[in-house]
């Protein structure tokens, strides 16, 4: 990108500023241990002043600037084990980074991450110190303390995967809706978080100068309920990473003693009401009560919210097994062994466990609503998520069919090939340029 430059007259005067931000900064981290860790409104005040002075250097026209600085909303990436958002967000920024190493991609993050994610040497890591776990924490994330790190390090555009923006940036910003649940499924969510949603998401959806989604269910969803211009939003589909080889040995020894003895289904994914688990809990027994006990069931995934009901009904099941959050080689192992994935959500924006399931040769038993569908094609056994007798006889044809099963594992082979996380890279790199051209 072009910056001004500044008269040669004023570079002492700059030079000074800059020597004393650092002075300042030194001082200020010397001192925080009197402070105490949570001095938040002096480090807001100080990185205030930090950024109103060094951003008059940094936009002098520096000869190792690299052509477009890209902000990124990095905040859910905080370890390895990644849900549909953390995992779109890192896929998609390392593809661009490394498709595009003159540019510079700056990732703010809301804590200190341990994991490294491999990032290429062009991607560079800001914490700001606020973390997001309230909605009265994200509008102060968003709207105060991004506006000024975007500032500060001079971003050009901002790419937000995870459904955030910032109202107050004075950049352009492309945003990803990932679904539109809060509005199916309001009762689902905490009152405050949906208050926030009610109020916010419209405003970012006029907000984005690109809206991206991950499947043209929810493009149309968008378009349909907050009439926006069709040729603002474009579909990034999600895609998978070619797994790694598998053995069972690699699984860790308490989830490889529960299942040794037993063919199981699988869930992957996050725990709460809108993944239908209880549903598929009871389907599960249906099925199992017909098969004498000898299957297993095992969920794979975190404790999200609202999860009274799922407890209550696995405490109910000696023959479901809880995993907890995996590892990717565990969640590979685990996919590599079972029956077939049991991914049977009431609504879903995508669904990335079914092309995991896929790309390993593990059959797919999936909804017949909302995306799933979509994702699947002609890939997988579709079923009435509100039917547990639906949910049923789908695997009971996915046992007493085998060659239905067979011809399922090779169609998902194919189908996981019209996926690729390049693709969607390409096509949000191109929506940052436009974002950015548009502007002037």
């Amino acid at each position: 990108m072009k910056y001004i430059k500044k008269p040669p007259k004023y570079h002492l005067f700059i030079i000074i500023f800059l020597l004393l931000n650092i002075n300042l900064k030194r001082i200020f981290l010397i001192h925080r241990w009197n402070l105490g860790y949570n001095s938040f409104s002096l480090q807001f005040v100080f990185e205030l002043f930090i950024s109103v002075t060094s951003n008059i250097y940094l936009k002098f026209d520096h000869p190792n600037q690299k052509i477009m600085r890209i902000g990124v909303n990095a905040r859910l990436l905080l370890s390895e084990k990644m849900e549909g958002m953390p995992r779109f967000t890192y896929e998609t920024t390392r593809q661009m980074a490394v498709d595009h190493p003159d540019d510079d991609f700056i990732l703010f993050f809301d804590r200190k991450i341990k994991v490294d994610f491999d990032f290429p040497s062009n991607v560079q890591k800001i914490v700001i110190p606020l973390q997001t776990r309230h909605p009265a924490l994200w509008y102060i994330w968003f709207e105060l303390l991004i506006p000024i790190y975007l500032k500060r390090y001079c971003i050009d555009v901002f790419f937000s995967a995870d459904g955030y923006l910032s109202l107050n940036a004075a950049v352009p910003t492309v945003m990803v809706i990932h679904d539109l649940a809060y509005l199916h499924f309001p009762s689902h969510i905490s009152f405050a978080t949906l208050k926030y949603y009610q109020h916010f998401v419209p405003k970012y959806l006029d907000r984005s100068a690109t809206i991206i989604t991950v499947s043209e269910f929810v493009k149309n969803d968008i378009i349909t309920r907050f009439r926006i211009d069709i040729n603002k939003v474009k579909v990034a589909y999600n895609a998978v990473s070619k797994p790694k080889p598998t053995t069972l040995e690699s699984m860790p020894s308490d989830i490889q003693n529960e299942v040794a003895d037993h063919p199981y289904f699988l869930y992957v994914g996050a725990l709460h009401p809108r993944k239908n688990i209880v549903g598929l809990i009871r389907g599960f027994r249906h099925f199992n009560n017909l098969k004498n006990g000898q299957y297993r069931l095992v969920l794979a995934g975190r404790m999200a919210w609202k999860t009274d009901d799922i407890k209550k009904e696995m405490g109910q099941s000696n023959d479901v097994i809880y995993a907890g959050m995996v590892s990717e080689s565990t969640k590979y192992n685990l996919l590599a062994k079972a029956e077939a994935m049991t991914y049977i959500s009431l609504f879903e924006g995508f669904g990335i466990p079914i092309l995991e399931a896929m790309s390993c040769g593990c059959p797919v038993i999936t909804s017949s609503v909302t995306s799933m569908p979509e994702v699947a094609g002609d890939a997988a056994l579709l079923a009435d998520p509100a039917d547990p007798q639906s949910i049923s006889k789908a695997m009971q044809q996915i046992i007493d069919d085998v060659e239905f099963r067979s011809q399922l594992i090779e169609k998902g082979y194919k189908r996981v090939n019209d996926f690729s996380w390049k693709n969607s890279a390409d096509l949000i790199y191109s929506s940052l340029i436009e974002a950015i051209y548009q502007l002037k």
